[in-house]
């Protein structure tokens, strides 16, 4: 069995000791609420056959990459590759063995619409506000076939992506354009 030494985490004193699902899921909230106190978050944890899984969901405020700094700590393991290059090794985490793990630890952040209006205003604001689309038509998915870019075919500048690509680096009140 290999191990790494993952980062322990920095309320170190706050967190329950323990293994399995239930303890990460813990410990989880515990993190999240010390790191995002104005942001609602449901950690949900499941145990099935072989396996258990815990879920994060949360409406607005920080990125995914933000919560998942967090998260990732309590991922029993994972697949990889060892120093000779051996593929398929499962890795367990060290920090995951003290605070509890889950095998599977998914995240799905929501975007309120008052927040996907500050999204499409911020990257008109940046692009310009040509075929600029609602918030519904966002929603629904038709903002695909419209460019604020005059004459621009490439389905990479339409609104739709744009403003996908914007959401994912991008809070309530900072809201930071696409570049890429």
């Amino acid at each position: 069995m290999n191990t790494t030494q993952n980062s322990t985490p920095a309320n170190n004193c706050k967190l329950i000791p323990g293994n399995g699902c239930v303890h990460a899921a813990k410990n989880i909230r515990i993190e999240l609420k010390a790191a995002f106190p104005e942001t609602k978050f449901s950690v949900r944890s499941e145990s099935y056959s072989m396996g258990n899984a815990i879920r994060i969901g949360w409406t607005d405020g920080p990125t995914s990459a933000q919560v998942e700094a967090i998260s990732d700590k309590y991922e029993a393991g994972h697949f990889g590759c060892d120093e000779h290059g051996n593929q398929d090794i499962y890795t367990y985490s060290k920090n995951a063995q003290n605070y509890g793990s889950a095998k599977y630890i998914s995240t799905n952040r929501e975007l309120s619409d008052s927040f996907r209006a500050e999204l499409i205003e911020g990257v008109a604001k940046h692009y310009g506000d040509q075929n600029k689309p609602t918030v519904e038509q966002w929603k629904n998915g038709e903002a695909w076939n419209v460019s604020p870019l005059d004459g621009n075919p490439d389905p990479h500048w339409c609104w739709q992506g744009l403003l996908y690509r914007s959401s994912v680096h991008s809070t309530p009140g900072s809201v930071v354009p696409s570049d890429y």
